[in-house]
């Protein structure tokens, strides 16, 4: 599927729900030099799940990772796909982008859709501290047991840099 059309799906499944949706063209390679299509989607909190389930539902997509930015009074999320494995040419990436408030920092769980995501999740939740609705097992995979800081969220840095030491001896020099 052409990502135009894919975009398109989008558009008709969430309606207003769809924030914003672009797509970004790059070209790769050297020798034979081809186009690769990056989706944007920015959806609500409450259509995430639909967003994701409807991509699962058409695609077969490859969940890379999910990824966070703390954009002071809000963080937002980046659950980055890739769809098209296989195709000549026909790869594309598809990332579903939603930002919550600081004040309310919760999302559901999409590992009812792509189990592989309890990872990212758990990873979200205990360096962001966001509340991940339904996930099977919110245990701490990075930190310990009963950990309370959040070290990617700035606005909690004063608290956490008392409790986070640099691990890699390379990184002195950089203090």
């Amino acid at each position: 599927m052409k990502p135009q059309e894919l975009l398109s799906t989008f558009r008709a499944t969430l309606g207003s729900r769809l924030l914003e949706g672009r797509i970004v063209e790059r070209r790769v390679g050297t020798v034979t030099p081809s186009v690769v299509s990056d989706i944007w989607l920015v959806v609500t909190r409450e259509a995430l799940h639909d967003a994701v389930a409807h991509l699962c539902a058409r695609y077969t997509p490859h969940l890379s990772v999910i990824s966070g930015d703390d954009l002071d009074e809000t963080v937002a999320f980046n659950y980055h796909f890739t769809t098209g494995w296989g195709e000549r040419f026909g790869e594309a990436t598809c990332t579903i982008r939603t930002i919550v408030p600081k004040s309310d920092l919760r999302l559901p769980t999409i590992t009812d859709l792509v189990p592989g995501a309890q990872t990212s999740e758990r990873e979200k939740r205990e360096f962001y501290g966001v509340e991940i609705e339904g996930i099977p097992d919110a245990r701490n995979l990075f930190l310990p047991q009963g950990s309370t800081i959040h070290p990617w969220r700035k606005d909690l840095e004063a608290e956490t840099a008392t409790l986070v030491k640099r691990m890699v001896r390379w990184e002195a020099r950089d203090e």
